[in-house]
């Protein structure tokens, strides 16, 4: 495999990729892309389950498209890290306290793709274009909508923005890691069925990206080699995480559209029958 956006140069980097929570745009059914679609309540209670499911790493850096739908995820999974990490004394932990971790950082890199003239408009009128749908159907990571970007343009605009990344978040080599080897060329690549949190410490760097599907598509594609034939070949729902490990030359993607937190924002959205 191509061993390229920086993995051979990256050294224990644990990466959570986060969907953003529900959006007024995921409700609709229309493009959304990099149009301005807000939270839903839903989407809200999303997050705010990102969050508890990632507490016991945190603080850690955040990393964010600039989008307001991202944005907003972001900020609701920081200020529940910091309200509800509390010490057994009832203090707030002065861990979530300072810097890096009280601020989310934007990259314009980690945006949706740009739909261009088909933002905002529904998948009929893309396909009733029959050209377009046709050249999709032909090429879909080379052709690009009009105005707008391929999923080629997307793959490489995301893959830039993770590079630098990983380069500024990367920690010293663990020389006796068991089953890592630094004399690696290639990354080696797994994709484990593990559905849990992998614990911190001294020698690993946990870094959070808050993005929308396309990115996190575009990553776990590169990484697990997936062709771009099959582009959707992944689910990647709203509120998931998926993790990617960056150690020593090697990438594990470890799990892919975690969702079992999510049950506790779906309970709690769920209306209650009143049936007396």
């Amino acid at each position: 495999m191509n061993a390229d956006c920086g993995a051979t140069n990256v050294t224990n980097v644990r990466l959570y990729l986060v969907r953003h929570g529900q959006s007024a745009g995921n409700v609709s059914g229309l493009l959304s892309g990099q149009s301005d679609c807000p939270l839903t309540s839903l989407g809200q209670l999303q997050a705010e389950a990102v969050a508890a499911r990632l507490l016991p790493l945190a603080p850690m850096p955040v990393y964010c498209s600039d989008l307001p739908r991202a944005v907003s995820s972001a900020e609701v999974i920081v200020h529940n890290w910091r309200t509800r990490a509390q010490s057994t004394s009832g203090q707030r932990e002065t861990r979530f306290a300072n810097p890096p971790y009280s601020t989310v950082v934007l990259d314009s890199r980690l945006r949706e793709i740009d739909l261009g003239d088909y933002e905002g408009r529904s998948a009929a009128d893309f396909e009733a274009d029959s050209d377009l749908a046709r050249a999709f159907a032909d090429d879909p990571y080379g052709t690009a909508l009009p105005g707008g970007e391929s999923l080629a343009d997307l793959t490489a605009r995301v893959l830039a923005g993770v590079r630098e990344i990983l380069l500024r978040e990367k920690q010293p080599v663990r020389h006796d890691a068991v089953g890592f080897s630094a004399a690696t060329t290639e990354p080696n690549v797994g994709l484990a069925r593990s559905d849990h949190i992998q614990k911190d410490d001294d020698q690993v760097r946990n870094v959070c990206l808050v993005t929308h599907d396309g990115p996190i598509r575009a990553i776990l594609n590169h990484y697990l080699s997936i062709p771009p034939q099959r582009w959707w070949a992944l689910s990647i729902d709203c509120g998931s995480i998926s993790l990617v490990d960056f150690t020593s030359g090697w990438v594990n993607v470890r799990y892919v559209n975690a969702t079992s937190h999510l049950s506790v924002a779906t309970d709690r959205h769920r209306p209650i029958r009143d049936d007396r």
